[in-house]
């Protein structure tokens, strides 16, 4: 195995990884705002827990990661403008919720409207991961909303998901006592 690698290759490698694209929210005292996430991910079933990598140099990291609450919307492949508008928001006091579709829940979380899900989380931990924080929320309510297919973040751009492949039966491989693994 080679030694250390720089950071160049894993920049080259990772935007090979599928990612859905997701609008992270959140409110604090004075203020709200939102966040296009790429590194949304579930962690635990019991107890319901997910996690996103916030940039540390993003205008809106403090506000999400120091909320009790905020909300994961998952994008549609229709949503490529709110997902851009989202990216674009560069912390200079522009109302980033002036133009869009959204109510506020009990929590006062901006809650965006025609999404395909909508996670609804309580902060649970917050760990400082390089230049990112790894935010973990607990799950405490999920929404199903409409219908359609995921907006998905692969090799530097917007996708959508194409045709299902149907999946072969998996079939293990038989290894004679002499061979490792």
């Amino acid at each position: 195995m080679p030694g250390k690698i720089d950071g160049k290759k894993l920049r080259i490698a990772m935007p090979r990884v599928p990612s859905a694209v997701t609008v992270v929210t959140a409110a604090g005292a004075e203020e709200m705002g939102g966040l296009t996430i790429a590194s949304f991910t579930s962690v635990s079933i019991d107890p319901l827990l997910i996690s996103l990598n916030v940039a540390r140099q993003a205008p809106m990291h403090d506000l999400i990661v120091g909320a009790e609450h905020f909300a994961v919307h998952l994008l549609s492949d229709e949503q490529v403008p709110l997902s851009d508008h989202f990216a674009a928001l560069d912390g200079s006091g522009q109302e980033p919720f002036a133009s869009i579709a959204y109510r506020l829940d009990s929590h006062g979380t901006p809650i965006l409207e025609d999404v395909l899900a909508v996670f609804y989380c309580a902060r649970y931990a917050v760990y400082e991961a390089g230049g990112h924080a790894l935010l973990v929320g607990e799950v405490l309510h999920i929404e199903k909303g409409v219908a359609g297919r995921p907006l998905v973040y692969f090799d530097r751009s917007y996708c959508s998901i194409g045709d299902v492949v149907n999946a072969t039966t998996f079939a293990p491989v038989k290894r004679s006592s002499s061979e490792t693994p």
